[in-house]
Parts: structure tokens; sequence; C-alpha cells
């Protein structure tokens, strides 16, 4: 354009030179028409540029300064901005959260089933910062659209299932990213899929590949081992989901305790019941489970079995009981019964649960070495001992009634 103009300007002034004996006023004609045209052919040009510029510009701005996220209910979820506050509902997410490598103190807020188990665990005392954390906007499946406002949270992760709360937070918009678990209740490949979401809203994953690598190595390993057993060398498994004396919820098939007794060489007694869902004891005597397991999400010991403190319910006849083999899951940064930071030594402390004959992990050391190399943490035997006897304080906040799924 600049070439046009100035070719235009010297070719005026060249025909004033050779036509000096003309009029000044025919010179003056020529460069008022060179003028005309660059008016004419410069300016929306110019105009042009300018504005795809400035639209280019802030785009840019705009891409830099937002995060989109597919979650696993499909939906696109676009934070603008940094997140400086985060808010997780669904109860294992704070201790995949922090093997993120994201900051502790953004998590802002969390559901009282992940309070329970912060305060009753080692987690509160490798991260102090989630002790006392909010957790006054969320009961069962119901969020507190009011409680949560004042916390101001960037982004919210739930559990994807509850459609309630997804039209709670969307009222508000704040911004709501759905988890829940993989189909199959394959306990590492939802923690993978978990941990794919996180980092690309938090810009970190820390340590999650290395811990889903060791969690799929101990699932070969395991299943190496395994798979040579004949179906009357697998022992009959009840994973009690929930019990109380008013409720007795075994875990059944595609849910997490039917994922970990089939990785662990073990027959789950209630395999015909999808996910889980509720039993007699007659049903139980029928079955006759030779291992029984208690999740962390319910206060029951194995002592309450073995000494038939629960009113209602005779465990005296059940072979598990008689012969000494029912166990509490451990807990950890949570509980390993669902997918979490820990889930590799979930792997093996059901292998070794179900088949001692088999697998001699020292689940002591294991601990030790485990969170030493992901959690860059030294863990005591004591508090080694304290994940592998985990308290029943961790159940309180799961509220059964409400939370229908306890995750």
């Amino acid at each position: 354009m600049k070439k046009k103009i100035y070719l235009s300007l010297i070719t005026a002034g060249m025909l004033a030179l050779s036509a000096c004996g003309k009029a000044s006023a025919d010179a003056q004609s020529v460069e008022n028409t060179a003028d005309k045209e660059v008016t004419e052919t410069a300016t929306p040009e110019a105009e042009t540029t300018e504005e795809a510029a400035a639209t280019e510009e802030t785009a840019s701005e705009e891409s830099s300064d937002s995060i989109t996220v597919t979650d696993m209910n499909g939906r696109e979820v676009t934070i603008d901005g940094d997140i400086d506050s985060v808010v997780l509902t669904a109860l294992p997410l704070p201790s995949i959260y922090a093997i993120t490598g994201a900051p502790i103190e953004n998590l802002k807020g969390v559901h009282p089933g992940s309070t329970s188990a912060i305060e009753n665990s080692i987690m509160g005392s490798m991260y102090p910062d989630l002790v006392g954390i909010a957790d006054n906007f969320v009961e069962g499946q119901d969020i507190n659209v009011e409680e949560l406002l004042k916390i101001d949270p960037d982004v919210v992760i739930y559990w994807g299932e509850y459609e309630n709360q997804y039209e709670a937070l969307n009222s508000v918009n704040i911004p709501a990213v759905g988890v829940f678990g993989e189909e199959g209740g394959d306990v590492v490949a939802t923690l993978k899929t978990w941990v794919d979401i996180m980092g690309q809203l938090f810009g970190t994953r820390g340590n999650t590949d290395k811990v889903i690598e060791y969690a799929n190595t101990a699932l070969d390993e395991v299943s190496e081992k395994v798979s040579s057993l004949s179906d009357e060398e697998k022992p009959r498994v009840l994973y009690l989901y929930n019990h109380s004396n008013e409720q007795i919820s075994a875990s059944g098939s595609g849910f997490y305790g039917g994922f970990w007794i089939e990785a662990a060489g073990g027959n789950n007694v209630a395999k015909e019941i999808e996910n889980f869902g509720d039993v007699n004891m007659e049903q139980i005597y029928e079955w006759d489970p030779e291992i029984i397991i208690l999740t962390t999400f319910t206060e029951t010991m194995p002592d309450d079995l073995y000494n038939n403190t629960i009113d209602g319910q005779d465990w005296s006849q059940v072979s598990a009981v008689k012969n000494g083999k029912v166990y509490k899951e451990p807990l950890g940064v949570y509980r390993w019964y669902v997918p979490c930071g820990d889930t590799p030594l979930m792997v093996k402390w059901m292998a070794k649960t179900l088949h001692p004959e088999i697998f001699d992990y020292d689940m002591i050391a294991e601990i030790k070495d485990y969170y030493k190399e992901f959690y860059d943490y030294d863990v005591t035997d004591e508090q080694a001992q304290g994940i592998l006897d985990a308290s029943p304080d961790a159940a309180k906040g799961t509220n059964w009634n409400a939370n229908k799924s306890g995750k």
C-alpha cells in the first residue's frame, strides 16, 4: 500500500517538473488526485487490519485465561481465570487432589465424609491444612448453595450421578465437573480418569502417573499368581459395603468390592447383585462366606461380628466368623475400597488377605516404602499399623440414608 502511495507522489512530482510551462494549478490538481487515492485506498484496509489484530488479541487473552474440560457426563465445562478455590463433594477426591501436586491451600471445601476420613487417618498429619476444612455446605446428596457461595469456589467436582447437585451449582453459575466410577467398577481405570480430569483442571499431575503404573504392575503380579487357581481354591468372600443393626448392604458385581474380590482371586458371594444392595441374614447363611471384609464407610468392626454385638443378627454360625476371618479394610490417605491415592496398596492387601499362603507381603514395609516414594512422607511403624487398623470413627459423615452410594 505504501509503495502505491509513494509512487503516486513521485509521479505527481515528475509531472510538475516536466510541465513547468503549465499553471501551478494543474500541478496542484495532480497532487490532490494522489491524496484522494491515498485516502480512498488506505483507510478501509488499515481499519480492517487493526480490527482483526484487536480481535485476535482479545481471543488470545480469553484463551489463556480459561480452561475447558469435558467431564464424565460428557459436559464441556469452562472455568475463566485462575483456579484458586476448589471444592470437592465426591468423597475420595481429596486424596487424589493431594497427589496431583496442586496446592493444598487451594482446596477450600469437602464432603463431611471426606472430613471424617481426613481427621481419623494419616491424611490429617500429612496435610494439617485440611483439618477443619469447610464441609457444612453439603449433606448426603444435597448442596446448600448459600453456604457454598460463602466459599466462592472457582470449580466444584461432584459425584456425576447426582443431577440435583449439578442443577444447584449451575443455578448460581459455579462451574461443575462431574465424575463417577468407570464401568465394571474398575478401581484403577477410574483413578486414571479422575487424574486425567484433575490434570487438565489444575495443570499438574504430580506422582499420579507413577501411582497408576505401580497399581497396574501390582495387579499383573497378583493376577499371574491367582490365574491358575481352581474355582474351589478361591474363597467365598462377602464384602459388606454398609452394615448396622438396620441395614446389611453387600457389594455385588460391577462395583468396587466385586472388582477387588475378583482381582485378588476370590469368589464374590453377592455377584448376583448389581453394584450393591441390601441383604438379610438368611441370605448370608445360604452364602456362608469364608471371608468377610468390612468397608471403612461403616462403623462395624470385626469384633462386633465375633462377639455378636449387633441387635437382631446372629453371626456365630457364619464360617468367616467361626474361623476368625473378618477383616476391616485399611484407611490411609482415604478409604482403600474406592479409587484413592493408596489404590496400589489395596491391591497387595487384598491379595494377602484372600491368599496368605501365596502372598507374603509385609504391609508395614509396603506402606512405609510407598508413602516415602509417592508422598515423600516418612511413616512410622505405629502410623503404618494405624492405617491397617482403621478407626470406626472414620465412617462418620458418610450419611448412608442420604448418600446411597457413599462415594
